[in-house]
């Protein structure tokens, strides 16, 4: 199978899967389920290119495969439950809905879910390239990489456990500034920068060495386009807390006196 085969293939399963949701919104009408394949998307895009290219065991395939496995499960457990737990639209797909109003239902097909599928899969590509064409022999950079993702993974997970946990016990309108968010606003987008960052390193490692770009395409899209700004502004209009909050607290990198605690008290973890 050529390695083009491969790309188109991994390209259609991901697309694949935001189109078999689309139908789903509809009648849930909530397409903020997009979310459920975000994760398990690129699990499904990144292993299929593996598999396809023969699965094999050395290299940087299996490190990458397992490594966004554990994430990405993961990610689409947490924001499967949350979607159903709160029974909702989420209030960005709410503002997207109003401002495309009349015929949101179909335009919704290709301005949610196609266009998702399309930048899943140009953030995958990287990772994609390295476990279809990437060398065998990794060095200390893939150890190194390894070692991002694994953190990265595991601040996300704590940090998604503490807004879930703040959410059930706490009126609605409340904002949560304590554990991870006493020190950035939004520490699930910064560990999942941290994450890709780390693929990206195993991606290197194994030869790809243009990979890095879809990290900063990452940033770039949690920073300007659909993460930061776009809650920013939100939560500025929603919360009259939240302008101080955000004064005090940097975005995705926290302070140096915020980790080491010399300015201020640090307040209990959730």
């Amino acid at each position: 199978m050529s390695v083009f085969d491969i790309f188109t293939t991994a390209f259609l399963i991901g697309m694949i899967g935001f189109w078999l949701l689309w139908p789903v919104s509809i009648l849930r009408r909530d397409t903020s389920i997009v979310d459920f394949w975000w994760g398990p998307g690129f699990v499904a895009v990144i292993g299929a290119s593996w598999w396809m290219a023969g699965a094999s065991l050395t290299g940087a395939g299996p490190l990458i495969v397992g490594l966004v496995a554990i994430w990405g499960l993961r990610l689409g457990v947490v924001l499967g439950a949350r979607r159903l737990r709160e029974g909702e639209e989420d209030p960005r797909y709410q503002d997207i809905r109003a401002a495309r109003e009349p015929g949101f239902w179909w335009k919704s097909l290709f301005i949610i879910f196609t266009l998702q599928g399309v930048i899943q899969f140009i953030l995958a590509s990287g990772a994609v390239a390295a476990v279809v064409m990437g060398r065998d022999a990794l060095g200390p950079l893939a150890a190194f990489g390894a070692i991002a993702a694994v953190l990265g993974a595991v601040i996300e997970a704590r940090s998604d456990y503490q807004l879930d946990l703040f959410k059930r016990s706490h009126p609605h309108g409340k904002l949560l500034t304590t554990g991870l968010r006493s020190h950035v606003r939004y520490p699930s987008y910064a560990a999942e920068i941290l994450f890709w960052a780390g693929i990206a390193a195993i991606a290197v490692d194994a030869g790809i060495w243009w990979a890095p770009v879809c990290t900063l395409l990452l940033i770039a899209l949690l920073m300007w386009i659909s993460g930061v700004s776009v809650l920013d502004q939100r939560l500025t209009d929603t919360r009259p807390d939240y302008a101080a909050y955000k004064a005090r607290v940097p975005a995705l990198l926290p302070r140096l006196s915020s980790l080491t605690g010399r300015v201020g008290t640090a307040k209990p973890r959730q």
